[in-house]
């Protein structure tokens, strides 16, 4: 091993040590604010820093955002999407400089980290990266409606069974606040944490641009669901546990198979050759003669290539013949 090779390696041994000394000091630094929920938030980030599951988020991300897309949804349908659309009617679109100059905490923009997210867990879920009919699932699905009103508890309840998005919920949204130090302390010491643990799953890479952007996606996300909880509680100021309850929320997100979650074919109206971009049609047994019938918001591959009997399966647009 070279002089050069020898500075690197104890550098990296330094920048790891480092890394875990902040880790311990963060984890000590939550548990004593005494949140309500922090105890299994902590036990949530054990869990990410002893698996891959973090870091092959962050790759999902990387690899969502450097493919070439079949097909772009444009403003126009992204328009179709209730809580888009209510989102740009009540909030300010919102940027970098939207914090310095108007000290809103909730703005439009941050509504499209939800299918941001939901992009990414896709991509990691299939392991390939998503196409037209995973695209047109993530925003028409109705599981954003889920996210927002259901929470943590997005997996348990029935579209039907949770509100109707109004004017009202957002116009409250625009006046979220943070409700006192304790919460804003909890919402950056978590953000820092979870920097950490980016870095340190990344092997402490060189200054680059993408997981900047990931990190500001994902800190956007948690400020957006922490001002949905407090919403959620008729409240327009964001406590501490709501912060915790948009990690829970995040952690059981990243572990669900939001696959399951298919568009509702009554929200694809108005969408330009949906039927087709979604291949709809009959997965056919070339052995045994059995067919399944693809449904909306379903793609030929999310299937397995065999049947039960053994045979292959074949995709065509009839049955004819």
């Amino acid at each position: 091993m070279g002089i050069s090779e020898k500075i690197e390696k104890m550098a990296d041994e330094k920048e790891l040590q480092r890394s875990h000394q902040d880790i311990d000091k963060l984890f000590n630094s939550l548990k004593n604010l005494e949140v309500e929920g922090m105890d299994e938030i902590l036990i949530e980030l054990k869990n990410l820093k002893e698996t891959e599951l973090y870091k092959r988020l962050i790759n999902a991300f990387k690899t969502e955002n450097s493919k070439q897309k079949d097909r772009l949804i444009t403003s126009e349908e992204l328009s179709t999407v209730p809580i888009l659309k209510l989102a740009d009617e009540n909030l300010i679109f919102g940027d970098l400089l939207t914090n310095v100059f108007t000290a809103s905490l909730i703005f439009a923009k941050l509504f499209l980290s939800i299918y941001s997210f939901i992009e990414y867990i896709y991509c990691m879920t299939q392991e390939r990266p998503t196409n037209w009919a995973d695209i047109l699932n993530i925003f028409f699905s109705g599981l954003d409606e889920r996210i927002i009103f259901a929470l943590e508890k997005f997996d348990e309840v029935d579209l039907e069974d949770i509100p109707e998005p109004t004017t009202e919920y957002f116009q409250m949204l625009r006046k979220v606040r943070w409700k006192d130090k304790k919460a804003k302390k909890t919402y950056d010491k978590l953000t820092k944490l979870m920097f950490e643990m980016m870095y340190l799953k990344l092997d402490f890479p060189a200054f680059k641009k993408w997981p900047s952007t990931y990190r500001s996606t994902e800190d956007l996300f948690i400020r957006l669901l922490s001002g949905c909880s407090a919403v959620n509680n008729d409240r327009v100021n964001i406590e501490a546990e709501d912060v915790v309850i948009a990690y829970k929320t995040f952690f059981k997100l990243i572990k669900t198979d939001v696959t399951k979650y298919k568009a509702i074919p009554e929200r694809l109206y108005g969408i330009e050759g949906y039927n087709n971009s979604l291949k709809v049609g009959y997965l056919v047994c070339q052995k045994c003669g059995g067919y399944y019938q693809i449904q909306p918001g379903e793609s030929p591959e999310d299937f397995t290539d065999e049947c039960d009997c053994g045979g292959r399966f074949e995709y065509r647009t009839s049955l004819d013949n």
